[in-house]
């Protein structure tokens, strides 16, 4: 017979995985959706599709967002549920989860300054919003990963 604890954490193991898998689709979506726009030839139908799973894989992360803030809300209020599933543990590896994400930004960083160097960048928004889609990436694995 499984406890109240034991659903709650599969619970949030499932919302943070498709988390994880909502962020890689959008982060491949994302790279084809630079390569359509570096490339100097008509790719309209990749483009449309690249938006289309754009689209569907915010839908996606939206979902599984929602999901996962309405549990934890009432992980927060539930004074048993907090005790077991916010435990020190939990708190670090969340830390270590937000440090790998600082050292995947800057190592993402570092990769495109040095790719700058071959390749002239035209579009630093688009490298702006990659670097933050990388970081909240890293974040998610990071958590998905140290959560086992």
């Amino acid at each position: 017979m499984t406890t109240q604890i034991e659903i709650f954490d599969r619970d949030r193991k499932r919302y943070r995985s498709g988390l994880l898998i909502g962020s890689v689709i959008f982060l491949f979506a994302w790279f084809g959706y630079i390569l359509g726009r570096i490339t100097p030839q008509s790719m309209d139908l990749f483009r449309t599709v690249v938006f289309v799973v754009l689209i569907a894989s915010l839908l996606v992360q939206a979902y599984f967002a929602l999901r996962t803030t309405l549990l934890e809300r009432r992980i927060r209020h539930d004074q048993q549920l907090k005790e077991a599933l916010n435990n020190e543990m939990i708190q670090f590896n969340e830390l270590k989860a937000w440090r790998a994400a600082f050292f995947a930004v800057l190592g993402f960083i570092l990769i495109t300054a040095v790719f700058s160097f071959f390749v002239q960048i035209d579009d630093l928004m688009l490298v702006l919003l990659t670097t933050l889609l990388v970081g909240f990436g890293a974040h998610n694995l990071a958590v998905v990963l140290l959560d086992r």
